[in-house]
């Protein structure tokens, strides 16, 4: 639909398909709502549960970033396997980056100097090696969204993890009586 407006005898004609952008905005914004709360509310006890929240999380990740980088149909189906792969194997990284400091941590009486540093080049590798898989993916999904989404996915992903928590910390904080 176009729009002609008249200002100071200049005409400014503007293109609107609102009705397209605000549903599809309002209903990833309720689907993310509800996601979050529900997720925020549960209390993992079990295994299962554990896993089912994971599984909400990533659905809202997803809905946030799709909804972000503005992706169609086409370019989602392109993007995702090899985001999900980069996740993969950024997590695998991540995991011997934590173990091994825990490793650090719990046995830091009785390393050796020459323990302690073969395990820290073990992390600075990892966290090298991780650099290195963000760039490569980087590129490869570049390919399929171009260099300007793509540079946007990292913040992206800290962006939905800082709301995720904000959200998490104020159902958990106590309502202060006034």
């Amino acid at each position: 639909m176009n729009y002609t407006f008249k200002l100071n005898n200049m005409n400014i004609t503007t293109q609107l398909n609102t009705s397209k952008i605000h549903l599809l905005k309002a209903a990833t914004f309720f689907a993310f709502t509800f996601l979050l709360s529900a997720t925020s509310t549960a209390q993992p006890n079990k295994k299962s549960d554990r896993k089912a929240q994971h599984e909400k999380v990533e659905k809202m990740k997803i809905s946030f970033i799709t909804k972000e980088l503005d992706l169609t149909t086409e370019e989602s189906e392109k993007f995702w396997p090899i985001y999900n792969e980069m996740s993969k194997k950024i997590r695998t990284e991540k995991k011997l980056q934590r173990s091994t400091g825990k490793e650090l941590k719990k046995n830091h009486e009785t390393l050796t100097d020459s323990d302690f540093k073969t395990k820290t080049d073990l992390i600075f590798d990892s966290e090298a090696k991780e650099a290195s898989i963000k760039k490569e993916y980087t590129g490869k999904i570049a390919g399929v969204i171009g260099y300007k989404k793509a540079a946007k996915i990292l913040s992206l992903e800290q962006r939905f993890k800082r709301e995720l928590l904000n959200k998490v910390n104020r159902s958990e904080r106590p309502e202060r009586p006034e």
